[in-house]
């Protein structure tokens, strides 16, 4: 089978490697589409602590079983996979963060997502494999990971009912979170972004977008009567992005750092602020095993709103170029198309 194999910075090949034998639970999953994320991009860029030069990045996976030992799964089931499950029994689970569990690693696709086939070993077959309808495409249920991501940090915000909600980052998943914030309480969805392409998508799901290269942000949203906000999402790694948020986040709001900010970043909090008017500063990584669900959910419900997201669409011998575009933030996301068939 073919796969995407990074091999250094700069550099990723595609080879023949041998198709993966399953075992007694397991899955095997031929992929249909596969999502290029964030990550996948900054492990080609400059390496990643916990990536080897040698692995097959991808994990935003959708695909038909073509070969299942497992009770749940029969040959030609269609399929999203979730690249790794919690143990629901390390310290962090049992306090109910399954998105920081300290095992979640021990089960994850093989090779990895870039690849023609997949093994699903058995403890994610049994929590992180889940069948998709027969209308939702493979390359839309390949949006469920980073979907179950802006789940998670919607969630985390705790949004009062009719809240107003600024999101800053129109990046993929600044867009995604605007397109189903609406399901978590936001009645009024501001996006701030620089790109006049996804600006362009933003505006057909948030209810004032403002381009932050023409615009001061705190200007036009009081010229937008928005004025202060309930919550904020900064969901691109700038530490004047959440500056920016702390400034307009309305007393008794949240601000969420969604985006990985860079190691050994710091900010000064304004602590009078944390403290006289109980402003909230959060974070979320990842997801857990409910987000994902809801994830899919959300694909049944909002699937002609988040299909628009997909503007590239590639093989797997065009994923080094597909991964360079992402990096110049050509389009908005990018789907690697796999052998599996709708």
């Amino acid at each position: 089978m073919r796969v995407a194999r990074y091999m250094e910075p700069g550099r990723l090949v595609v080879e023949e490697m041998d198709r993966p034998v399953v075992g007694a639970g397991e899955v095997l999953v031929r992929m249909g589409a596969c999502g290029v994320c964030g990550t996948d991009v900054k492990t080609y860029q400059r390496g990643h602590p916990l990536i080897q030069p040698g692995s097959v990045l991808g994990h935003e996976v959708a695909g038909e079983v073509v070969e299942s030992h497992h009770p749940r799964f029969e040959v030609g089931a269609r399929v999203a996979v979730a690249p790794y499950s919690s143990c629901g029994a390390c310290p962090e689970c049992r306090r109910g963060h399954p998105s920081l569990c300290t095992d979640r690693g021990e089960a994850f696709l093989q090779p990895g997502g870039f690849a023609e086939y997949l093994r699903v070993p058995r403890p994610l077959a049994d929590a992180g494999l889940h069948r998709i309808p027969d209308h939702i495409p493979y390359e839309v249920a390949s949006l469920a990971e980073p979907l179950a991501c802006c789940v998670h940090g919607l969630e985390a915000l705790s949004l009062p009912q009719d809240a107003s909600l600024l999101i800053i980052g129109d990046g993929p998943m600044g867009l995604m979170q605007a397109a189903i914030a609406r399901s978590f309480g936001a009645a009024r969805i501001t996006l701030v972004g620089l790109t006049p392409q996804r600006l362009e998508y933003a505006r057909g799901v948030a209810d004032v977008v403002i381009d932050g290269s023409l615009q001061d942000v705190e200007a036009a949203l009081r010229s937008s009567a928005v004025g202060e906000v309930d919550a904020v999402m900064v969901s691109v790694a700038s530490l004047d992005a959440l500056a920016q948020a702390m400034s307009v986040v309305a007393k008794g709001g949240t601000v969420n750092v969604f985006a990985g900010m860079p190691s050994g970043a710091t900010y000064p909090v304004d602590l009078k602020r944390v403290h006289y008017d109980e402003v909230r500063l959060v974070g979320t990584f990842g997801f857990g095993p409910r987000d994902f669900v809801r994830a899919l959910d959300l694909l049944g419900d909002l699937e002609p709103q988040l299909r628009r997201l997909i503007t590239h669409r590639v093989g797997l011998e065009q994923v080094e170029d597909a991964l360079q575009n992402a990096a110049r933030h050509a389009g908005v996301k990018t789907v690697v198309m796999g052998p599996a068939r709708e």
